[in-house]
């Protein structure tokens, strides 16, 4: 497995931080990649739920389908995706902290066979792109 953590403390209440993240049509105002994402399943949120994130990479569009795996309100949040051979998790954790909330960000990945050698790259690829996420989220909410 490889991947990374992020931490970052925003002055809104667990409850606030929560809704906006999972909140899909709030996605591109926390990272600019992100050009659109759609939910493709009816009904609320809940594990099992799915949207299709498009993002700007090196200049071209890139289609994503994630899925929600863990969906505790105002505690915690996971999606996943499978792009080529390799599983990425990113699990959000929300914790009451100074009269806001300290966010933690998990990125997992795994992969099996060969793709496994290809972790440690795709890890700083998306640590890359996704380095800035929840200081976007920050700025967003602040």
């Amino acid at each position: 497995m490889s991947g990374f953590t992020m931490k970052e403390w925003i002055a809104r209440s667990p409850k606030e931080v929560f809704e906006f993240i999972t909140a899909s049509e709030n996605a591109p105002k926390v990272a600019p990649a992100i050009k659109s994402m759609v939910k493709l399943t009816d009904g609320p949120l809940r594990v099992g739920t799915k949207y299709l994130e498009t993002r700007l990479m090196n200049g071209k569009e890139h289609q994503t389908e994630l899925e929600v795996i863990e969906y505790q309100p105002h505690q915690t949040y996971s999606v996943k995706n499978f792009t080529e051979g390799i599983e990425v998790i990113y699990q959000y954790t929300f914790h009451p902290e100074n009269n806001g909330t300290q966010v933690e960000l998990v990125c997992t990945l795994k992969a099996s066979g060969l793709k496994k050698l290809m972790l440690p790259i795709v890890s700083a690829v998306l640590q890359k792109e996704d380095g800035d996420h929840l200081k976007g989220l920050k700025k967003a909410m602040e």
